[in-house]
């Protein structure tokens, strides 16, 4: 007995989906060379005869580069700290942090994930096996075969699939991974299925019909999606005009405090930056973001929206104000997240060299960004006496914050003892800020941990600072500091960023627990920094350290020395590296594996016949074209079934075989099962006969 054929096998069209991929992620050389590469199948008869154990081989090599990218991502590209501080972070904004780090990396992942299938697709496809048994995917099962080599495997293991059919779905979910080029995605994303799904239209239909259905559907999503995107700025502006009080990720218009929270607060120890420095000494405050009005325990400001600086006489240099008499300079180089990068600088900036002028972003309170930068940030910054680019004090930097009653009270009663009012000169100026700074360096203490209070009290968090611990960290510190400078009517604002402590070489780190928070106080004419947390806060930071931050180091500096020894100039030298890398690796996978690999002939080969059309040999034509020929043609568009009912219903009825003729002939057409050997025996049989009560009817017409 012949083998029951099975459904025809459809090869999907990758490219445009490669593309699309490649466009999203910034990977379109590769994607277009791996595209190509897979799509040139088609117009090359060359294929290898790859065993099945080979393929079986080629799985598990792929496993484990899944399972060597996830641990490279996690190790050196911030998973670690961000787990860390996820699962162990005490605040609400280190465990944001923590989450999105561990974003950051998950969607490193996904995009990478074509990548890391492309070698076992790429073998299929020149290969003449055309589909694959899902037992090829199974480490399990493929233990099991060899544990009992003569055990008849399970009914699912030897289900065959193609696996280009699972790459293209691979590929595209990796094109979500990026918020790149919103506007165009949807619409193309829309267009690259419905190509990639063509050889599966109905031929029923013409293809014209069948474009200009795609033309409409690509039409209509492409404006649905302007739609959309109109309808998430006008949300942007009104969350922009409502301010809404709520936790976020840190960004540089809004920031979470820990203030309040009871317990531990824990920082992440890994490296967010370098810094080296002209002459040696530590490069200090280094300002992410500034925020001037305060709800709670949340800093805001009215100021959200960022714009572009602009052209400058000097390419790659941005100077927000002239040269000053002396300057030192500052290099920093830091890794770029996807989207905008806050961009740390010293209060009193001058110029900032090495950056695109196109990405650089500032807003009304001085706080700076980049966008779209290379994977490894560096830059350079001059600074001294004279610089900075803040803008003069307005109304919210003396505002004293909507606050409990109790918290209130407290600031007013500690401005209260410390005897500051409004002062009427800078030096009385510097007397208030000099008070403050002597009012917590002899009474307070530096805490990563805060205590639970008594029932009620958590609702007042700053008057229990001020009144009872008088000790917290450097968030306490600076709102403080803030709150009772405007309390005297000097005008402040709450500042953070980092200051990097740890010198390694001629670098100092700046490590997730080197963020920090202080006051910007505004006297004299210009703004001055205003640091009132005790200077045993980066011991006590210190002592956070756990014991696998050696090893995230080295990966750090590893995948740090890569990134500049890339961006050199030689990324020829980094391709030649990488394919030797991959041709010694496959040779070596080859000789220690055994493959058996050749150039062979022929169709493709699998469990199931591939044919591009399923029933195009059906025998129930023969009786369609007897029934054309007395009825006319039936329309494209049109099934069999309702054209039988339609143009001949009396012969319907007087040969019920047609009936049982046309469920067979739709059954090896269309099921995916195809039709069982005896079926279709069956359906000859039918033709047969059919044909032949046909042909009686003509030949008795033209005899009457």
């Amino acid at each position: 007995m012949k083998p029951a054929e099975g459904p025809a096998v459809v090869e999907p069209i990758l490219l445009p989906a490669l593309a699309l991929w490649g466009w999203q992620t910034g990977l379109l050389p590769w994607a277009m060379v791996m595209g190509l590469v897979l799509e040139a199948r088609r117009w090359h008869s060359a294929r290898l005869e790859i065993p099945q154990g080979d393929f079986n081989r080629l799985w598990n090599f792929t496993v484990l580069l899944f399972l060597g990218t996830g641990l490279y991502l996690f190790l050196a590209r911030r998973g670690a700290g961000g787990l860390g501080a996820l699962v162990a972070g005490g605040s609400a904004s280190a465990r944001l942090e923590g989450l999105r780090q561990i974003s950051e990396a998950a969607l490193t992942f996904l995009r990478w994930l074509p990548l890391i299938l492309f070698p076992l697709v790429l073998a299929h496809a020149w290969s003449r096996a055309a589909t694959l048994p899902w037992s090829t995917f199974s480490l399990y099962e493929q233990a099991r075969a060899r544990r009992k080599p003569g055990a008849a495997p399970p009914e699912w293991a030897v289900r065959r699939i193609h696996p280009g059919h699972l790459f293209l779905a691979v590929v595209l979910l990796a094109s979500t991974a990026s918020v790149d080029h919103p506007v165009a995605y949807l619409p193309l994303l829309v267009t690259v299925v419905a190509t990639a799904l063509w050889p599966w239209s109905s031929p029923r239909y013409r293809a014209a019909t069948r474009l200009g259905l795609l033309v409409g559907i690509v039409g209509a999503t492409l404006l649905t999606n302007r739609g959309l995107i109109a309808l998430r700025e006008a949300w942007q502006t009104l969350e922009n005009r409502l301010l809404e009080h709520s936790g976020s990720a840190f960004d540089q218009t809004k920031t979470v405090t820990s203030i309040g929270t009871v317990g531990r607060l824990k920082q992440s120890g890994q490296i967010v930056f370098r810094v080296r420095t002209s002459d040696g000494r530590a490069p200090g405050l280094l300002r992410e973001a500034t925020y001037n009005r305060l709800r709670g325990t949340t800093w805001t400001t009215l100021h959200r929206g960022f714009q572009a600086v602009g052209t400058t006489a000097d390419p790659g240099m941005w100077r927000p104000v002239g040269r000053v008499k002396s300057a030192q300079t500052l290099t920093l180089a830091r890794f770029t997240p996807a989207g905008a990068m806050p961009l740390a600088l010293p209060q009193d900036v001058v110029s900032v060299d090495g950056l695109p002028l196109a990405g650089i972003e500032t807003n009304q309170l001085a706080s700076a960004r980049l966008k779209d930068g290379p994977s490894l940030t560096t830059y350079v910054v001059e600074h001294g006496e004279g610089g900075g680019f803040d803008v003069s004090p307005e109304a919210d930097d003396l505002e004293p914050g909507e606050l409990p009653l109790a918290d209130r009270a407290a600031i007013q009663a500690v401005a209260a003892e410390l005897g500051l009012a409004t002062p009427s000169g800078p030096a009385a100026a510097v007397e208030a800020v000099a008070a403050v700074g002597r009012y917590f360096a002899t009474h307070f203490d530096y805490s990563l941990w805060q205590p639970g209070g008594p029932p009620g009290s958590g609702a007042a968090p700053l008057a229990r600072f001020l009144t009872e611990t008088r000790a917290g960290h450097c968030e306490y510190f600076a709102t403080a500091t803030v709150l009772l400078l405007r309390q005297a009517g000097i005008p402040a604002r709450y500042v953070v960023g980092y200051s990097p402590g740890e010198l390694r070489g001629d670098e100092w780190l700046a490590r997730g627990r080197d963020a920090h928070a202080w006051c910007l106080a505004f006297w004299d004419g210009r703004w001055h920094e205003v640091d009132t947390t005790p200077g045993s806060w980066r011991a006590r930071e210190a002592e956070q350290t756990r014991w696998w931050e050696g090893v995230t180091d080295v990966f750090s500096q590893l995948r740090y020395r890569f990134n500049v020894w890339r961006q050199s100039g030689d990324d020829w030298q980094v391709g030649l590296v990488g394919a030797a890398l991959v041709v010694l690796a496959w040779l070596g996978w080859r000789q220690l594996r055994g493959s058996q690999w050749r150039r062979a002939s022929g169709p493709p080969t699998s469990g199931s016949p591939v044919r591009s059309q399923p029933g195009l040999d059906s025998e129930f034509f023969t009786v369609i074209r007897r029934l054309e020929a007395r009825h006319g043609e039936r329309a494209r568009h049109e099934s069999i079934p309702a054209w039988l009912r339609r143009v001949v219903p009396a012969e319907t009825a007087g040969h019920p075989e047609i009936q049982e003729a046309v469920a067979l002939h739709q059954q090896l057409r269309f099921d995916p099962e195809g039709l069982p050997a005896t079926a279709r025996r069956r359906l000859r049989e039918l033709a047969v006969t059919l044909v032949a009560s046909l042909s009686r009817e003509r030949d008795g017409r033209r005899s009457r």
